[in-house]
């Protein structure tokens, strides 16, 4: 016998399936139901009013895709497109490289570095040019050191070899012992001048030395001007203020009849590379030649007595070889400055053949003044080296 379905029954008839216990139903099914009605019934069409409609047996759920999930998938991926875009980088702002920028560059790696000190400063210059005699050619070689004091008080002691000569190449050599190897050679040399006779010798041997005391306290090398090691110290640090300190010193060979402009002569300032100064200093010179329009960076090198170096061009007139003088024969050369890649000092200056010509080869070292690695701050000399006579 059947009953009046009650209350609770109405309910229940009209629960959905999707609430049963095991029922799946997919998160677009339930975002469906959400809009639409339970998962799991079918659309609801036309029903009349006040009648329950009831409740269908449990089915395969069909899937529907709301209308908003691709504009929600849109927006995701915009956001995610914002979120990379404002935590990359900017794109570097790329600006031309300045001309002679390697100069620049080691003038930025050597300003901080550390400066010496010593109560004197050692310098060693060993120098090589040619020598044309007899159909051959010769390397000939001197080499001096200077132990400049800090306290002009105390004494300059200066030790020279002369110069020794020995064939430049294996040519050369064969050339030399055909012509019954003579001890002692004769020639002219790169200026064309008439050289005196040198010894044929593996390395210089005959060495002077002096030992006086320098009242002035005047630095040997005057091709910039006449420092003492105060002036030295006092050199300016900035660029700009550099510049006016050293046409100071132009000034003053202006007078004596120099007649080039401080542009013409701020080239020869390269020279203060090889004396005793400061890291900061040597940056300053260096950033005051690299902004000057003759002023080009060659390259890489290595230099006569095998340290490698940067190779730099500062402008000024090339010069020439001359192998005789009836009939006049002379090859071309370009003279280069070579610096130490690691401190900005002055390894050495050297003269290149221009040219192919005359038994030598573009590019070919000519003549070269060194500095030897020994340069530097040191302590006093013990005394002359053993060997070395006393000279006047």
């Amino acid at each position: 016998m059947s009953r009046k379905p009650d209350a609770m029954d109405r309910l229940a008839m009209a629960r959905p399936a999707s609430l049963d216990r095991g029922s799946r139903v997919s998160a677009a099914d339930m975002l469906v139901t959400a809009t639409t009605g339970s998962a799991g019934e079918p659309s609801p069409g036309p029903s009349r009013p006040g009648r329950l409609r009831p409740a269908a047996a449990p089915a395969r759920s069909r899937r529907w895709t709301p209308l908003w999930a691709p504009l929600a998938t849109t927006a995701i991926v915009v956001l995610v497109f914002t979120l990379v875009t404002n935590l990359a980088p900017a794109p570097a702002v790329l600006t031309p490289p300045r001309a002679n920028q390697e100069l620049f560059d080691l003038a930025d790696r050597i300003e901080r570095l550390p400066a010496g000190g010593g109560a004197y400063w050692r310098e060693v210059a060993v120098d090589g040019g040619h020598l044309f005699s007899g159909g051959y050619t010769l390397l000939v070689v001197d080499r001096r050191e200077t132990w400049q004091p800090r306290d002009p008080a105390d004494p300059v002691l200066t030790q020279r070899w002369r110069g020794s000569a020995r064939p430049a190449t294996a040519a050369d050599e064969r050339r030399w012992r055909a012509a019954g190897s003579p001890a002692r050679v004769k020639g002219h040399c790169e200026t064309g001048e008439s050289c005196g006779s040198v010894p044929v010798a593996a390395a210089p041997e005959d060495c002077r030395y002096t030992l006086r005391t320098d009242p002035a306290g005047i630095y040997p090398d005057r091709t910039v001007g006449e420092f003492t090691m105060a002036d030295l110290a006092a050199l300016p640090t900035e660029p700009a203020e550099l510049r006016k300190r050293l046409r100071a010193y132009h000034a003053i060979w202006y007078s004596r009849g120099f007649t080039r402009s401080f542009e013409e002569f701020l080239p020869s300032t390269v020279n203060l590379l090889g004396m005793p100064l400061s890291p900061a200093q040597r940056a300053a010179i260096i950033r005051v030649l690299a902004g000057l329009p003759t002023t080009k960076v060659v390259g890489a090198v290595t230099d006569p007595l095998g340290r490698r170096g940067i190779s730099v061009d500062f402008g000024g007139p090339e010069g020439f070889v001359v192998y005789s003088e009836k009939p006049r024969e002379e090859l071309p050369v370009r003279y280069r400055q070579i610096l130490d890649p690691e401190t900005g000092e002055k390894l050495s200056s050297v003269s290149y053949a221009a040219r192919t010509a005359l038994g030598a080869t573009e590019g070919q070292i000519m003549a070269y003044q060194a500095r030897g690695s020994e340069s530097g701050w040191t302590g006093p000399p013990a005394s002359p080296v053993k060997g070395c006579e006393k000279g006047r």
